[in-house]
């Protein structure tokens, strides 16, 4: 394979699926919005156990991430400013 055929195949891949990193998003999509994901794979670059979780990309379920995501970026924000202000 080629480095332009290897460029058009991850194209299309990231096209085709939406790639989950996080446990809390995991979380969020399955438990609460109720999507099932295709598989887990575990990182190659880390001897951690790190694992993603693949889903079938559509419209609604890159809605939901795009939801998580603002809510995860408040929290996130608030939790640095607290510590921020208690030290």
């Amino acid at each position: 394979m080629t480095r332009e055929e290897f460029e058009i195949y991850k194209k299309e891949l990231m096209e085709r699926f939406y790639w989950c990193t996080t446990r809390s998003e995991l979380n969020y999509l399955t438990k609460e919005k109720g999507y099932k994901y295709l598989f887990r794979c575990t990182h190659y670059k880390r001897k951690m156990n790190k694992y993603f979780w693949i889903f079938d990309k559509s419209d609604e379920l890159m809605k939901d991430v795009g939801e998580w995501k603002s809510v995860h970026k408040k929290e996130k924000k608030e939790v640095s400013e607290f510590i921020a202000t208690n030290e």
